[in-house]
């Protein structure tokens, strides 16, 4: 079977070369590289920035075929000058590129090539992964393949652009020529891809480790279980920000698992050590004292309290920018005073318009004082209350009372106030949650994680949503946010048991 190196594997390539290949020829293992729901809702929203795009390009034409097809299509909308051609394709020695643009220049007969990319600003040098290397991958292949190119420019999303009324394209997009940085990359990369082009043609299997193994966790890539089979699910690759150099030698010493470090010995920082620790002896690190002086900090009423929020490219209503938050969701369980009973209130939005006015206005109902715990204090803070303020300025002073009162839990434990052996050297929520809240978790959801949320709540306000599938969503929009509020009291309680 023969296969055509494309823009997206020779990526893959340069980022890891076996999971590369394990993608290429191994289609057995789609479970362990497929995409989640939140990633394919991404690459949803790379699209529509494309096909927005476009209309940038009056009298554009796509080509809607495939391989040999589409670049016979190609080069017969190039022989009549097409204004522009979208997934414009072209093959030759091996690879194969499908553009986002390519332009005709009048001016100078030669056919200029645009990149779109659903970010918010030009990306260069990240790992060899940037847009320039994108750019550069189809310009190298374009030449071979003969065709005439001028200049090649990348499309993003206007980072300082709001949206007032309808949306104006001219001003939501930056185009950049980037004709310069592009030739400077190819001479570089163009040995690159042969290299890509040898490795990943062989019909056996690449023997031994992925390059992902001297990487952390967070930089594996999807086949990572697959090829280095030895490594458990949780190892040094979890090690809390680990140096490079450090992760390094613990690897080529071939220690894997976090029982067999000596943190001494690898001059290990006192929060890596302490993870560490708590891993090898399986025994808590509570510093009470510490705890009880953050409790005793806290004024009643308290309010646990979470928003959802959607981030769209393209802004859907105006006051927003690209990928600016809409808070469509809270939910705040409430708890009066000590040993008191516990009360929760929510909102909901379920129509598609801002729903920042609603939010503000609920929350004025129903706070009047008191601490206000969050996790991860920054998204509601700054990221949700900040620009609801500067959106609708007359709930300013309200949204600056209510920020005031803000008190970050998730503190204790980035601070190590509280550390232990299942959370597995994370302080997200969803870890901390099943560890000190016994029988609580969010595996059982048919929403568990805040992508989903924002995704599901954008389908339920959606013009194609029937109102039993609306009514569903809801209930289980409900159910998610609930449960990370009534996560944070439970912990909140376990916490006072223990001090």
């Amino acid at each position: 079977m023969s296969f055509l190196i494309s823009k997206t594997t020779f990526q893959h390539f340069l980022h890891c070369p076996k999971d590369a290949w394990l993608k290429l020829h191994r289609p057995d293992l789609k479970e362990q590289f497929s995409f989640s729901e939140f990633e394919l809702h991404l690459m949803e929203q790379g699209n529509e920035v494309e096909s927005l795009a476009r209309d940038l390009f009056p009298g554009g034409i796509e080509v809607s075929t495939r391989g040999e097809h589409a670049v016979e299509d190609t080069l017969r909308l190039m022989a009549s000058k097409t204004p522009a051609i979208f997934q414009a394709t072209f093959i030759h020695d091996g690879y194969i590129v499908r553009n986002d643009m390519l332009a005709y220049n009048t001016d100078t007969g030669l056919w200029d090539l645009y990149e779109v990319k659903g970010t918010n600003s030009m990306k260069l040098d990240q790992k060899e992964r940037d847009h320039i290397t994108d750019i550069a991958f189809q310009v190298s292949v374009m030449r071979r393949a003969g065709v005439p190119l001028g200049k090649a420019h990348l499309i993003h999303l206007n980072k300082e652009y709001v949206r007032q009324g309808d949306l104006v394209l001219s001003e939501l997009f930056a185009i950049e020529e980037v004709t310069e940085a592009v030739e400077g990359r190819i001479p570089e990369l163009e040995p690159k891809m042969e290299a890509a082009k040898e490795y990943l043609l062989r019909e056996t299997e690449p023997a031994g480790n992925c390059d992902c193994l001297y990487a952390t966790r967070r930089n594996h890539c999807s086949t990572f279980a697959y090829s280095n089979a030895e490594v458990p699910e949780y190892s040094v690759h979890d090690i809390s920000r680990i140096h490079k150099t450090k992760l390094t030698n613990l690897i080529e010493q071939r220690i894997y698992a976090l029982e067999d470090v000596d943190p001494e010995a690898h001059k290990l920082s006192e929060k890596q050590t302490n993870q560490v620790h708590a891993q090898q002896r399986k025994f808590p690190v509570i510093e009470t004292e510490e705890i009880r002086s953050f409790l005793d900090s806290l004024v009643f009423p308290l309010h646990f309290f979470d928003y959802e929020a959607y981030a769209p490219a393209i802004p859907a209503f105006s006051g927003y920018g690209p990928y600016k938050f809409i808070p469509f969701q809270f939910s705040m369980h409430i708890l009066d005073a000590p040993g008191g009973e516990l009360r929760h209130v929510e909102f909901l939005h379920e129509e598609f318009s801002d729903p920042s006015d609603a939010v503000a206005r609920k929350l004025q109902e129903i706070y009047t004082g008191g601490s206000v715990m969050v996790w991860h204090e920054t998204f509601e803070k700054t990221i949700i209350n900040v620009n609801i303020a500067k959106r609708l300025p007359q709930h300013a002073a309200f949204f600056e009372r209510f920020n005031a009162a803000m008190v970050d839990l998730e503190k204790i434990f980035t601070s190590q106030h509280y550390i232990h052996h299942g959370f597995k050297g994370r302080t997200s929520i969803k870890k901390i949650l099943p560890v000190l809240g016994e029988g609580f978790s969010y595996e059982q959801l048919a929403i568990s994680e805040g992508g989903q949320a924002s995704n599901e709540w954008w389908r339920m306000v959606g013009p194609t949503i029937t109102p039993e599938e609306k009514q569903q969503i809801a209930e289980n929009l409900k159910t998610y946010c609930g449960l990370d509020t009534e996560a944070m009291y439970v912990i909140y309680k376990h916490l006072t048991d223990v001090v």
